[in-house]
C-alpha cells in the first residue's frame, strides 16, 4: 500500500515500486474512439511563443512536438515529420539520429501490442538507445502521455535545452511517472516524480486522512522538514473542510484552508493545490448522479519547476447538483 499510520510513520521506512497500467484506453480521432482532439500535429514552439496543444497541455518556446497515433502509429512516425520538429533537427544536425530512431521504432514489433497499440515501456527502451546522441547536440526527447475523459494522448517532446527561457520539466513524461494514481470512474490520472498526492476519500474520508499518509508525501515532507506544518494543516482540514452535516468534503472550504498554509510550504519550496474532478454517472431512464473526487497535490518546485495540476480547483468549478 502507498499508505501507513501517521502515528507509526517516523519509526518505519518503506520502499515500494509500483508499476501502473491503463487497461482500457480510449483514443482520440481513431477507429472506435470518441470524437475529440489529439495532440496538435506539427505543433511546437521551437522558434516561437508557448504553444497550447489540443490535449490541453502547453509547451514553452524551445519545445517541438510530434503527435503519436496510438494505434498502428509506427508507419506515420517513420514516414512523417512535423515542420517544427524538422526545423529543430535541421538546426541541430540531428536528422540522421532521428531517422535511425524512427526506423528502429517502426521495425521492432515489440514496441507495439497485437492491435498495434504502443507499449510505453518498450517505446522508452528504444528511445533510450538514442537519447545520448540527441543530448550530445543539446536536445532531450521525451515520450509523453495524458489520459482524460476525452481519450488518451501520446506525443514526443523535442526539447532544445539552450532555447529554453526558464527551467522546464515535461510533466507528462512517461519515464518520470511516479506510480501514483487517482482513479475515477472514467479515467486514471498519473503523476510525476516531484509531486506527492493525497486523496480525500468520500467514504470515511476524515478518519482515513487522520490515520494514514501516502509514502510519496511522507518522503517529501521529511525531506523539506514540513511534517509539523502538514500535521497542523491536516487537523484543520479534518475539522473545517467538510459540509455542515460533516459527511462530505467541501471544495470551497478546502481552498480557504489551504490558502492559509500555502505560504508555510512555499517558503520551503513546496506548492500546495487542492484538486477535484466530478463525473456524471447515468442511471439511464432514471436520470443519474455526480461522483466527486478530491485530492491535495504537493509540488516540489526543485524537481517540477513548471508543473501545473490537471484539475486545479482554483480554475475548474465544481458542479453541486444531484440528478
Amino acid at each position: 500500500s502507498f499508505h501507513k499510520s501517521r502515528i507509526q510513520r517516523k519509526a518505519m521506512t518503506i520502499t515500494e515500486v509500483v508499476e501502473t497500467t491503463i487497461d482500457d484506453e480510449y483514443y482520440v480521432d481513431e477507429d472506435g474512439a470518441a470524437e475529440g482532439d489529439g495532440a496538435a500535429e506539427g505543433e511546437g514552439a521551437a522558434d516561437g511563443e508557448a504553444t497550447e496543444l489540443t490535449s490541453g497541455h502547453t509547451v514553452p518556446k524551445g519545445v517541438a512536438v510530434e503527435e503519436l497515433k496510438n494505434y498502428r502509429g509506427h508507419k506515420k512516425l517513420r514516414d512523417e515529420c512535423p515542420p517544427a520538429v524538422q526545423e529543430l533537427l535541421t538546426a541541430k544536425g540531428l536528422f540522421d539520429v532521428y531517422d535511425k530512431f524512427v526506423d528502429t521504432m517502426a521495425s521492432q514489433k515489440s514496441t507495439r501490442g497485437p492491435l498495434g497499440k504502443w507499449r510505453d515501456a518498450q517505446f522508452i527502451s528504444v528511445l533510450d538507445q538514442f537519447q545520448d546522441d540527441f543530448i550530445d547536440k543539446g536536445v532531450k526527447v521525451c515520450l509523453c502521455k495524458r489520459s482524460s475523459g476525452k481519450g488518451t494522448y501520446r506525443w514526443l517532446e523535442f526539447i532544445d535545452v539552450e532555447a529554453l527561457e526558464e527551467p522546464y520539466v515535461p510533466q507528462f513524461d512517461v519515464s518520470n511517472f511516479s506510480g501514483q494514481l487517482i482513479s475515477t470512474c472514467y479515467t486514471k490520472l498519473e503523476f510525476p516524480n516531484g509531486v506527492a498526492v493525497e486523496e480525500l476519500k468520500q467514504w470515511k474520508g476524515r478518519k482515513k486522512l487522520k490515520e494514514k499518509i501516502p509514502i510519496h508525501l511522507e518522503k517529501l515532507l521529511e525531506k523539506h522538514d514540513l511534517m509539523a506544518e502538514y500535521d497542523q494543516m491536516i487537523d484543520h482540514v479534518i475539522e473545517s473542510g467538510v459540509s455542515t452535516n460533516m459527511k462530505n468534503w467541501e471544495t470551497e472550504k478546502l481552498k480557504v484552508i489551504l490558502d492559509q498554509y500555502k505560504p508555510m510550504f512555499a517558503s520551503k519550496g513546496i506548492d500546495v493545490y487542492v484538486s477535484h474532478k466530478q463525473e456524471y454517472i447515468s442511471h439511464g431512464q432514471y436520470g443519474g448522479h455526480y461522483e466527486y473526487f478530491r485530492w491535495i497535490e504537493y509540488v516540489d518546485r526543485a524537481e517540477q519547476p513548471n508543473y501545473q495540476p490537471q484539475r486545479n480547483a482554483e480554475e475548474k468549478d465544481e458542479k453541486c447538483s444531484i440528478m
